[in-house]
């Protein structure tokens, strides 16, 4: 089916439904809330709306070019932003804050108060992250905007009428995608907020997690915070489902020629500029902060405290830093491939059962986008109450003396995308393949073992790989879930960072964010190998349960 009747009926069907389902479920909330929640969920939502206004201008614009236009070293441009797509929030936030916070160096240097605190900090480097998912969302949809619409709209008008006229709006349906996925991953973390001190309804279930809902004014991890709890938590997987289904229900224009490239003629400065913001924002200016503050010296002198850079100094901190936190990184690693490795067992086999029509396929997307879509602290939470039961003394031991919980949490949180990469996996296997299999005698089981898995080796490395980021990358949910013992990597970053980015922190960060740059890269190769062959499979017919 093609992609433009897809967006029309998502858009206009889903997209409807989603948007009334989601009303109900807000008045629900707002209905049995009292003002301290009601609080919570309009801090929330303004923290959403500010995210939009930084990332969806800026990622739009970076997608159209990158994906429609003849602008030179568009390519490494998008290779410089996709390789931060997975470097987690607390390390942009560290970036930031290194340059910018009250003890930044550029705040330092010009002598007057921090320029980022608060409110408007969170909203900015929530944006500012955001703009590559943007970028790569909005750039999918321009892609798959049917090259015969263009090229019939050609021959009646100009390139520039036929990008405003056929291939935006053919588009819009994915720009809607990347608000929905900046709503959600805005709105369920919590390392942001926390360091700016401002109050979210996620930030909330962590403080009152973490220090006891008697310490703060309106519980809501007991009865009386329950119900809101439960209906945001909805809405939140709720928008997960719609991302879900617009991700799942995209096709492939079945073409081989690539995708028309409109020329920017005398337009061409100012889409460099606009490039050169982008990256500078997302990449440039976070990376020097870090590299200015690993590197300062201060010196006493009879004038006073003296600043300097040192590059030697600079690559010692960064370089020293994996050995200085050793012990955090070998617990970190250890859990994490654990978790990787549980969710890409579990997603192969949900991911097996998504290709069948029926309620197990519903189910399984349920599931998912309840792991991609359900706050962090949520997600903690629930594995606490599930081992923290007092009468059950085998899991009260695994509770408090394993590392059972950060791991249950890690695989939570690992799950959705291990399930997302074998789904697409499995859609490029023709048809024919798997009907011969059957004819054969194997059982729908039997075809996994036998002639899927072994057919996408690759598929699943890529799934473990992008698994293994997750999971060692996650803060929220592991938080409240590490047992006394494990000094887990992103949980003592997140304390130190609450007493400032000094040069051991900045040099850790950077040694992180460099780290899961190359780790983004190598997944995104491997995925763009994994995706890049669902066309084939699906020319012999779309997903759907073997005959």
């Amino acid at each position: 089916m093609r992609l433009l009747n897809q967006t029309t009926r998502f858009s206009s069907s889903a997209g409807r439904w989603a948007w009334l389902v989601a009303a109900a479920i807000v008045l629900a909330a707002l209905a049995a809330a009292d003002g301290r929640i009601r609080s919570l969920v309009g801090n929330t939502a303004l923290l959403v709306l500010g995210a939009w206004l930084v990332s969806l201008p800026l990622g739009t614009l970076a997608a159209i070019l990158f994906a429609r236009t003849d602008l030179g070293a568009r390519r490494a441009a998008a290779a410089l932003l996709g390789g931060i797509l997975f470097v987690p929030l607390y390390l942009h936030a560290a970036a930031w804050e290194a340059g910018f916070g009250l003890q930044g160096w550029a705040t330092l240097a010009l002598g007057r108060g921090a320029w980022l605190e608060g409110f408007s900090a969170a909203a900015w480097i929530h944006g500012v992250a955001s703009v590559p998912w943007v970028a790569l969302i909005v750039g999918t949809g321009l892609r798959l905007v049917e090259p015969e619409l263009e090229e019939q709209a050609l021959l009646d008008g100009a390139p520039r009428d036929v990008l405003v006229r056929v291939t935006l709006p053919a588009s819009l349906g994915a720009v809607g995608v990347a608000a929905l996925w900046v709503a959600v991953t805005t709105a369920s973390e919590i390392a942001v907020t926390d360091l700016f001190g401002v109050r979210t309804f996620a930030e909330e279930i962590y403080t009152q997690t973490a220090i006891g809902p008697q310490e703060v004014n309106g519980a809501l991890v007991g009865p009386p915070g329950f119900l809101p709890t439960l209906l945001v938590t909805a809405l939140a997987v709720l928008g997960g489902l719609v991302i879900l289904l617009a991700i799942t229900s995209a096709g492939r224009p079945q073409t081989l020629r690539g995708p028309f490239l409109y020329p920017l003629g005398r337009w061409g400065p100012v889409a460099s500029g606009i490039v050169v913001l982008a990256v500078l924002l997302v990449v440039g200016i976070p990376a020097i902060n870090l590299v200015s503050k690993a590197g300062i010296v201060v010196n006493q002198t009879a004038a006073g405290r003296v600043r300097t850079w040192s590059l030697e100094k600079c690559v010692l901190v960064v370089g020293g830093a994996p050995w200085r936190y050793r012990q955090e990184f070998g617990w970190t690693i250890m859990i994490g491939s654990l978790a990787a490795t549980a969710a890409v067992l579990a997603g192969t086999i949900l991911a097996w059962i998504a290709r069948f029509e029926g309620i197990g396929r519903k189910l399984v997307w349920t599931l998912v986008a309840a792991g991609l879509a359900a706050p962090g602290p949520a997600i903690g939470l629930a594995v606490i109450w599930l081992l923290n039961r007092p009468g059950a003394p085998l899991l009260i031991f695994l509770y408090d003396q394993s590392i059972l919980a950060p791991l249950a949490a890690q695989t939570i949180r690992a799950l959705p995308p291990a399930v997302l990469v074998m789904w697409f996996a499995f859609q490029s296997i023709p048809r024919s393949v798997i009907d011969a299999a059957l004819v054969d005698g194997a059982g729908s089981w039997g075809v996994l073992w036998r002639v899927a898995l072994p057919w996408k080796r690759s598929a699943t490395i890529a799934a473990w790989l992008l698994a293994a980021v997750v999971a060692i990358g996650d803060l929220s949910a592991s938080i409240l879930t590490v047992p006394p013992g494990v000094p887990l990597l992103p949980v003592r970053i997140f304390t130190l960072l609450h007493y400032g980015v000094e040069d051991q922190v900045a040099g850790i960060c950077l040694a992180l964010s460099a780290g899961f740059a190359a780790s983004g890269w190598l997944v995104a190769l491997a995925l763009a190998a994994v995706v890049g062959r669902v066309g084939a499979g699906q020319a012999e017919g779309r997903s759907g349960a073997p005959r």
